[in-house]
């Protein structure tokens, strides 16, 4: 249960320590800057985007020590997490209320994810691959077109300059993994080159159906080249994950999966002019083959994709961005005959921004055409102004949409052909500061979505559903020191039925203290989640509200090597996020670093 008065603790400490610092703001002298890559489809500095903006970097990543993706996106502002079972099972990541198909998954600014699923599943996408993480809260239609209804999930894979550089860990439930990146630089070419691999026993995930443990192994690499010559950057990679994870099911005996992702990445930039220039050529593949004694279920698509675009500071005070993207999706092999097989999407996109004397203007606006609904016309408006020294208020309005999946169209007995694409319109107001010792940022955010897709045994749309949010995050420095919160307030409405949203909690709120001197660090966290409805047709209407405490320590042994340790679910509490479901108990985990 968790205690008002910790909550209230907490809360009130951090008032007073912000407070404090901007009681002393006088006195600091440089802003804290962090970069944006994906949210303006060009490098922009976070505090120059009127979007609501996460990202980590590598150090952010090692730091949390989180499990695996899931995890670690879920002690986000504004994201919540339902799990069916342990590391390896189906993780369903929500973005300010919105489905898992609602978030667009872009990696190395590829669009990733299966056509006959209509979403990215992230569970057994390798942590360990991961350079860095740009999560943009709110739709981004205008620029990347059908999914990205409430974020983008940015993920830029491993990039380490490092001669050398290799992991190993060991933990709780027969947990062990390890992987080793390299680099080498040839005048102007720069090759690397990451593999590894995990492994765990796991635990049951759901007892109430099979006794058995259900665990996953996994092997991933990473090959790329950088080539910088006159005519441009060339840039070439290919990466692969491929594993087996296990997962208990009522619906037949199929309890296990075989999964496989390939993607390969050709692209170019180049300067000429004033304008900037970028082509990116992709190929990605999705495979996810469950089977059981008696029955094999493989679905496998592919998407080729290609993508355009230019921008220029045209003035001092004027950016303009046009592109084009066109993508192929392909199920390639499936446990069921599909009605159609393929679809085309061909768009164009373009923005402007504007800044000047505090005020900041930007507009975006795309064309879609899908060979099999027509065309889709996007768009977005937004005004900041930085109305005194680190302080910026800001007014956002975007639509969005997603076309349904190949499953929700033609799977038999579940498929709907009558289905109409979801449409959202989303309003958004927030108010930011950002200096040396103290980011804090207060945004409030409004979405309609007409014909959600939703349904148990058949595809169906609902008329209307409203999500309207609340999200706090602050971060703030204090002497070696660092406080972390991220609080999000949700209310969903299925106004068709009146009901909440299912797995979407009201209130969730995530902590982090940490302390950082010359050789060791450690942290210590909280994360709470209210009581989540979880539909109709669920064992349990409710689950329960819960509080999960951690702990996290690192020394450096050397300037070469580090030793990483963390506790988590550190009183064993027992609590689900999806009905039926069984969690991790207490666990630990223990990773070691050399870096040449």
């Amino acid at each position: 249960m968790f205690k008002s008065a910790v909550a209230a603790s907490l809360v009130a400490w951090s008032g007073n320590l912000a407070a404090s610092v901007m009681n002393n703001q006088a006195n600091l002298t440089h802003e804290m800057e962090h970069i944006s890559i994906y949210a303006n489809r060009y490098t922009t500095a976070q505090q120059q985007v009127l979007a609501s903006v996460t990202v980590l970097e590598r150090a952010d990543i090692m730091a949390r020590q989180a499990d695996d993706l899931p995890n670690l996106l879920s002690q986000l502002v504004g994201i919540n997490l339902s799990r069916d079972g342990g590391r390896g099972q189906n993780a369903s990541v929500y973005i300010r209320g919105g489905n898992t198909g609602h978030s667009l998954v872009l990696i190395d600014g590829v669009r990733l994810g299966s056509a006959t699923l209509g979403y990215k599943a992230l569970s057994m996408v390798p942590l360990e691959l991961i350079e860095r993480i740009e999560v943009i809260r709110g739709p981004r239609a205008a620029f990347y077109g059908a999914d990205a209804l409430s974020g983008i999930i940015a993920i830029t894979t491993r990039r380490s300059n490092a001669v050398l550089e290799v992991n190993a860990n060991t933990g709780s439930y027969g947990q062990v993994g390890a992987d080793i990146s390299a680099s080498h630089t040839i005048d102007a070419l720069i090759l690397r080159a990451t593999v590894g691999g995990s492994r765990a026993d796991g635990f049951n995930s759901q007892p109430n159906l099979d006794a058995d443990k259900d665990g996953y192994q996994q092997q991933f690499a990473k090959l790329a080249a950088d080539y910088q010559t006159r005519f441009g950057l060339w840039q070439v990679q290919t990466d692969l994950s491929s594993g087996r994870y296990q997962f208990d099911s009522a619906w037949n005996d199929e309890d296990q999966a075989d999964s496989l992702n390939r993607n390969y990445l050709l692209g170019w930039q180049h300067q000429l002019g004033q304008w900037q220039h970028q082509l990116q050529l992709s190929r990605s593949l999705d495979n996810d083959t469950s089977f059981g004694s008696n029955s094999r279920s493989p679905f496998m698509t592919e998407r080729d994709e290609l993508n355009y675009q230019a921008y220029s500071q045209v003035s001092s005070s004027v950016t303009l961005l046009g592109g084009v993207n066109w993508y192929q999706e392909q199920v390639e092999r499936s446990a069921t005959a599909y009605e159609q097989t393929s679809r085309i999407n061909r768009a164009l996109f373009t923005g402007v921004s504007y800044q000047q004397n505090g005020l900041q203007l930007e507009a975006a606006a795309r064309r879609d055409m899908f060979d099999q609904y027509g065309a889709e016309n996007t768009w977005q408006l937004a005004v900041g102004y930085q109305f005194l020294p680190h302080w910026l208020v800001r007014a956002s309005r975007a639509t969005a949409f997603k076309i349904p999946s190949f499953n929700a169209l033609y799977y038999p007995g579940y498929a709907n052909p009558n289905l109409k694409p979801e449409q959202s319109l989303a309003d958004e107001l927030a108010l930011r500061y950002n200096s040396a010792q103290l980011q804090l940022e207060l945004s409030w955010f409004q979405r309609d979505v007409t014909n959600l897709i939703q349904g148990i045994k058949q595809a169906e749309n609902i008329t209307l559903s409203k999500i309207v949010g609340i999200e706090l995050s602050m971060v703030q420095q204090w002497s070696k020191f660092t406080n972390e919160i991220a609080y999000t307030w949700l209310d969903t409405k299925n106004v068709s039925t009146g009901n909440k949203l299912e797995r979407r909690p009201e209130n969730t709120l995530n902590w982090r203290l940490s302390y950082a001197a010359d050789d060791w660090s450690a942290f210590v966290t909280a994360d709470y989640q209210s009581a989540t409805f979880q539909g109709d047709f669920a064992p349990e209407a409710n689950v329960s509200s819960f509080t999960l405490w951690g702990l996290g320590a690192s020394y450096q042994l050397s300037s070469k090597l580090s030793l990483r340790t963390t506790v988590n679910n550190l009183f064993n509490k027992q609590y689900q996020t999806s009905a039926g479901y069984a969690t991790a108990g207490a666990n630990v985990k223990l990773s070691l670093s050399y870096k040449l």
